[in-house]
């Protein structure tokens, strides 16, 4: 896709050519940089609008006034922001706007010569450690899912079991092809998860043709999920309805699994992950993870340093110290 053009030479080489105003030519760049990743897109302007916000305010209006700096000085906002100043901010808000800053430009630069480094720059702890073991049983799932399918939401309870079976995040499994992750699983003994994952990774695209594969193993209880989703997708290649847009059936999700999760003793989806990332800690080194053992270590450091590895990677993670908030750290 070509850059934005002008008739005006002058203004051709405004914000690199990419558009009149920085917030518009950070969108734009992204668009031409990140073709078919819609929803990182959307994600990235947002936070590269607040930036902008910021940046009028300093009197930079123009992409070329934008040096490392200046960087600095929005990580010094955001980390007063952090330490109470102004409207409370999370630290992983924070850190996502920094790297926001760095993807955009990026985009607009063509190189990374500007850049900065969240979590130095911000002086923060980005993961919590869970100190809460999830709730691991599946009857209690099962007794969501079926309020949920008298409720005639049994697609919503559908997405429940995958996430729970292959720690998906809910955009993962309501677009993930069950038809076609029944047949891996049968030839393959494992399901590949490609559509709905953060930063478009999972999949190829224009920009980055070779993607890392994300491969998560199966077992009766996944055949199962997968067996029942099955059933409501059909002969569509997802489970969104066919009347409903993505972020709308996401948002049912949200809104009609939530009071019957945390009715049945399950706080939060985000917990069925958990549960999946527990579960598996305990498939790969013979012991309970640490959140579920009282933050003992039960294994050799090597053998619960592989074992966070690869739960990471089956969870759509490229950061080890995710793992924290899934199955506790190490004291």
């Amino acid at each position: 896709m070509p850059r934005f053009v002008s008739n005006d030479p002058q203004k051709e080489a405004k914000n690199y050519g990419y558009g009149g105003s920085l917030s518009f030519a950070g969108c734009n760049a992204l668009r031409t940089t990140m073709v078919g990743q819609h929803h990182s897109i959307a994600s990235h302007s947002q936070r590269w609008k607040l930036f902008c916000d910021w940046a009028k305010i300093q009197d930079i209006k123009e992409a070329r006034q934008i040096k490392s700096h200046t960087l600095n000085r929005y990580s010094d906002y955001l980390r007063a922001r952090l330490k109470g100043q102004g409207k409370p901010l999370a630290v992983s808000t924070a850190q996502n706007r920094l790297s926001t800053c760095n993807t955009v430009l990026k985009a607009l630069r063509g190189n990374s010569d500007i850049s900065i480094k969240p979590a130095e720059a911000l002086q923060a702890q980005r993961h919590h450690s869970r100190t809460q073991a999830p709730e691991m049983s599946r009857e209690k799932l099962a007794a969501v899912q079926q309020i949920l399918c008298h409720q005639g939401h049994e697609r919503i309870a559908a997405v429940l079991g995958l996430c729970r079976e292959l720690g998906l995040r809910s955009r993962e499994a309501a677009l993930l092809d069950c038809n076609h992750a029944l047949e891996q699983a049968r030839i393959l003994g494992k399901v590949d998860i490609e559509r709905g994952t953060k930063g478009g990774r999972g999949k190829s695209t224009v920009t980055s043709p070779s993607r890392v594969e994300r491969w998560v193993p199966i077992s009766e209880s996944t055949i199962k999920a997968l067996k029942t989703a099955a059933a409501q997708q059909k002969h569509n290649d997802n489970l969104v309805p066919e009347s409903k847009r993505l972020p709308d059936f996401l948002c049912s999700v949200r809104h009609y699994s939530g009071s019957v999760l945390k009715q049945q003793g399950l706080t939060h989806r985000h917990d069925l992950r958990a549960a999946y990332a527990c579960e598996r800690y305990q498939e790969i080194t013979g012991v309970a993870a640490p959140v579920i053992r009282a933050f003992r270590r039960q294994c050799p450091r090597i053998v619960d340093h592989n074992a966070r590895k690869v739960i990471s990677l089956e969870l759509g993670h490229n950061r080890l110290g995710v793992m924290v908030s899934y199955i506790g750290g190490l004291r």
